[in-house]
């Protein structure tokens, strides 16, 4: 398998960010000379940053614990990174009130 180039990299992440806004995820960057996207719940939350693993052809996310998903499909894995925005929000306890 041929590794990923640095358009293909940031063509990946165009559609995994457009996918992020269309489910409802408003704090999300991109940089195009990483290549990477962030995103968050809002500002005051931690970042999660996602980039291409070239190698795999995957997005790659919270490195320490191996979180991958194939960049054929920035639908699931957009799906799956909201997912997670929700779970981490709710362990906080969405403690921004306090």
């Amino acid at each position: 398998m041929r590794e990923v180039g640095h358009e293909q990299q940031l063509a990946a992440l165009v559609q995994l960010c457009q996918e992020l806004i269309r489910l409802g995820v408003t704090n999300v960057g991109m940089s195009d000379a990483r290549p990477a996207v962030s995103m968050r719940t809002a500002l005051a939350d931690r970042r999660i940053r996602i980039e291409v693993d070239t190698s795999q052809r995957t997005y790659v996310w919270l490195r320490e614990h191996h979180e991958r998903h194939t960049m054929d499909d920035p639908v699931g894995a957009a799906a799956r990174l909201a997912d997670y925005l929700k779970l981490r929000d709710a362990d906080a306890g969405d403690g921004r009130d306090a």
